[in-house]
Parts: C-alpha cells; sequence; structure tokens
C-alpha cells in the first residue's frame, strides 16, 4: 500500500458524482431511501421515536434548522439527524449490511440534514449516500465479528464514518480535509455490546450518536484541523483499536479464512460496489430472521400441510447468526427456544403462513403479543443449527412431517438484497395499513423514485410530514 487508505477514500469521495455512478448503485440508493423514510413514519409511534423528537425540539430547536420528519419542526443539523436517525431505528427495521451494520440510520439522516441546509439537489443526495454506503461497508467488511468479538457494537462503530463520509461530500470538503473527516469519526465513535449482550436498551439510541460524532467530524475537518494519515490502518489507530490489530487478523468470521489484506477496503473501488449487498429490512426483528421469516412464507405459499402433524423443524443458519450479538458474548435469550427468538419467528411464520411486518417489535424475553399458544408449542420442535460454511442471510428449513414427507428451502444469501421494485412493491402492499395519507405515501414513492430530477428535498421531505 503506497497510500494511506482514508487517502485513496478520500480521493474516491471527491471524484464520484451521480453522473458516474451506475445505475444499478442509483436504483440501490433509491431503495435505501424510500425504505428509511417509511420506517421513519412507523417509528414515529414508538416511544423511543417520541422521545428522541422530544429531546430535539427542546434541547435543539431552530426555526431555520433542518426538518424533524413526520412532526416537521425545526432543529439544528445535530438534532434533526438525531431525532431522525431514532425514527429510521425505533421499529428495528433499518438496512443492514453482512447482518451487524445499519447504514441507513447513520447515513441518511445525515444527508438529508446537510442537504436540506445546503440546499442539494436529488443527483446530490443520491451521489453522497452511494459514497457513504460504500466507505462504510468496505471499512466493515470482514472485520464486522472481530469488531463484535472485541465488545463493540460494528454499527455504530462503522456508522460514525459513513455519517462523516456522507456530510463531508455535501458539505464540498476537498481532499485533505476529507482525510481529516475519517480521522475525526475514527476517534469519535463508540457503542459496546454490553447491551445487547445482557438486555441492556442503551444500543437504542447507538445509531443516533453515531450520526451526530459523524456530522460534527466532518464540520469540525472544514476548519482545516490536520488529521492524521494513518487513522484507520496506524499501529494506533481504527483497526488496531476495534479489530484487535492493524495486520488483518480476525478473531472470528462469517466463514472462510481469519485473516483478511486491509487493501481489500480500497480493491476495484469504484468499480465494484459492495452496497449493492445491503438489505432492507422489512420485519421488526434482527436481521438474521427476516430471510427465515421469508423462506417459511415462501414454503407455506407452495405446499398444503397440517401444522398438526409437524414432527420437527430444523433451520440450518450461519454461525454467528446463532450466537449474537457475537459468540465471544452471546446472549441466551436471543438463541434459546423463546419468545422473539429464531425459534420464534419461524414457529409464527409457519403456523400463519407470514410474519406482518407492521406488528409490534418484540423483544427477547417479553411475553408473546396475543394468544400464541400454538406458536409457543411448536416452537419446541424447531432446532436452530448453526454453521461456519453458510453465508449469512443463507438459512436452510427443513419441516419432517408425521408419515415421512419432508418440505425444504434454501436460500443463497442473496435473496433479500432487493432493487426498487421489489422494494415498492413489498411496501406498497402495506400502504393501506400505514396511518399516513395514501395521497403522501404514492408521493414519497414517486418522488423517491424520481429523485435525480429534484432540485431539492423540499418535495420529498414534505411527503414525510404529517
Amino acid at each position: 500500500m503506497t497510500e494511506s487508505l482514508s487517502r485513496v477514500i478520500s480521493r474516491f469521495i471527491i471524484s464520484t458524482d451521480y453522473d458516474n455512478l451506475p445505475t444499478e448503485v442509483v436504483d440501490k440508493m433509491k431503495t435505501s431511501l424510500f425504505h428509511s423514510l417509511m420506517v421513519s413514519i412507523f417509528g414515529s409511534d414508538t416511544n423511543h421515536g417520541k422521545a428522541a423528537v422530544e429531546l430535539a425540539k427542546v434541547e435543539e430547536s431552530k426555526e431555520d434548522g433542518a426538518t424533524i420528519l413526520v412532526d416537521g419542526a425545526k432543529a439544528t443539523r445535530s438534532g434533526a439527524a438525531f431525532a431522525n436517525s431514532k425514527l429510521m431505528h425505533a421499529t428495528n427495521q433499518s438496512d443492514s449490511y453482512r447482518m451487524l451494520i445499519h447504514p441507513g440510520p447513520c447515513i441518511i439522516p445525515a444527508v438529508l440534514a446537510g442537504a436540506e441546509l445546503g440546499s442539494c439537489s436529488g443527483k446530490d443526495v443520491l451521489s453522497a449516500m452511494a459514497v457513504a454506503y460504500e466507505v462504510e461497508s468496505r471499512l466493515a467488511g470482514d472485520f464486522i465479528p472481530s469488531v463484535q468479538a472485541r465488545g463493540f457494537r460494528s454499527s455504530p462503530i462503522f456508522g460514525t464514518l459513513g455519517s462523516a463520509v456522507a456530510t463531508g461530500k455535501l458539505l464540498g470538503l476537498n481532499q485533505d480535509q476529507m482525510v481529516t473527516a475519517v480521522a475525526l469519526a475514527s476517534t469519535f465513535t463508540g457503542g459496546t455490546n454490553e447491551g445487547p449482550r445482557s438486555g441492556g436498551r442503551e444500543m437504542m439510541f447507538h445509531e443516533p450518536q453515531a450520526t451526530r460524532n459523524g456530522l460534527m467530524a466532518a464540520l469540525l475537518a472544514r476548519e482545516n484541523v490536520k488529521g492524521s494519515e494513518t487513522s484507520l490502518e496506524g499501529d494506533a489507530g481504527f483497526y488496531n483499536a476495534f479489530v484487535g490489530n492493524n495486520k488483518g487478523e480476525l478473531s472470528y468470521v462469517f466463514n472462510g479464512p481469519n485473516i483478511v489484506s486491509l487493501d481489500s477496503v480500497i480493491e476495484e473501488l469504484g468499480e465494484r460496489w459492495e452496497l449493492m449487498h445491503v438489505v432492507p429490512k422489512l420485519y421488526p426483528t434482527a436481521g438474521y430472521n427476516c430471510p427465515v421469516i421469508e423462506l417459511m412464507t415462501e414454503i407455506r405459499s407452495a405446499h398444503e400441510l397440517s401444522v398438526q402433524d409437524i414432527e420437527k423443524i430444523t433451520v440450518d443458519m450461519n454461525w454467528l447468526e446463532t450466537s449474537y450479538p457475537s459468540p465471544a458474548f452471546p446472549n441466551p435469550s436471543r438463541t434459546a427456544p423463546g419468545v422473539a427468538s429464531t425459534h420464534y419467528f419461524t414457529a409464527y411464520t409457519c403456523i400463519n403462513g407470514s410474519y406482518p411486518p407492521l406488528r409490534q417489535r418484540i423483544e427477547a424475553g417479553e411475553e408473546s403479543l396475543g394468544n400464541e399458544d400454538a406458536v409457543l408449542e411448536l416452537l419446541k420442535k424447531v432446532n436452530v443449527i448453526g454453521h461456519k460454511d453458510r453465508k449469512a442471510f443463507a438459512p436452510r428449513i427443513t419441516i419432517e412431517m408425521a408419515g415421512g414427507n419432508v418440505y425444504q428451502g434454501e436460500y443463497q444469501g442473496e435473496e433479500l438484497e432487493w432493487d426498487f421494485a421489489t422494494e415498492t412493491r413489498r411496501l406498497e402492499n402495506l400502504f393501506g395499513d400505514i396511518d399516513w395519507p395514501i395521497d403522501k405515501l404514492s408521493g414519497l414513492l414517486a418522488t423517491t423514485g424520481a429523485l435525480e430530477g429534484e432540485a431539492s428535498l423540499s418535495n420529498l421531505i414534505g411527503f414525510c410530514i404529517r
């Protein structure tokens, strides 16, 4: 490596604009944007969402500031981004990359605030999102399991960098300033796994705070503070701190070898787009449960079977999906049979034929919602097995029936990497059940789909205000 990682990344950020984005990348960013804006509407009815909005309005109100979604009040850049990030994360339906980072709630609120305050166009928004999603995804990559094993939660760790990149792009930072923004974000980031491990809920505010920290990193970079050139790969830099070394030695991996070259972060940058593997989570649960729900829905749709005759259901998954948040710090209530476990979502979907995306979010250890005796009984027959040779988001489900019949389905890991057409088709089916004017939902969809033609974000944001 002749140049630092942050130098190569910064040059990519500065030089990438809407006109040199591949069509499929633009489509993918529209998918993530529409998904996150819709989820912000869902999140506005949660206690977490309401609390974040109220905090921003009380502590950071600003008449000429950025818009808080749904509520419509104005706040400082940081205040609005904090509240909007919380709205996009409150129902656990944010997007996901490699299971454990959620770029949308960190990048998109930063982009919305920056574009609104900077009078940026739809093309500016799409290009800022694209470089931020790509950089965050590449920085995270194979390092995610090892970061988790250090006791850190990957989503805010890498999300701070995503927010900084997005903000810096919209601010028009030059290359040296962007290197500084990356350096500052590398030192501003944080978030531990003790909450996910023990049942604490502090993680509910990880992404909102990461968004604020990233914003501040980019804003401070305009002051021409010199950031360390090797903030990422240096001997005392980002990877050494959060992975445990700067040599690419991994303590845990999804699958494959336990060593990776740091050069992989920048290989084919701008040619191969890692952001294409981002998954929009349709269901209010941990990301690894979503493909299980989808696959079971497909199996039940394809086969007429009597639930009463099921003898055994086996779910084969990636091993890290069965030891959340990390094999180093597993949370038994997440992985043992019970409400909100993979066993639960498997059984619920098998009995009901689907799982409702607009259902209230439930957490491990909570009582079931409503009368679910049949679900709780069937989950006792569900076995969840982790494998080191299976990709994440690639479950195999086998249903064994009394009498010998066997029904099986399997994913390869890419099935939920939806494009804009698939995302809109799935969410349009929910329009009638969402407490939001149908004309605004339709307007939001149409405006997102044609965002490159928008001179500002006023129309888009208007459809997201009650």
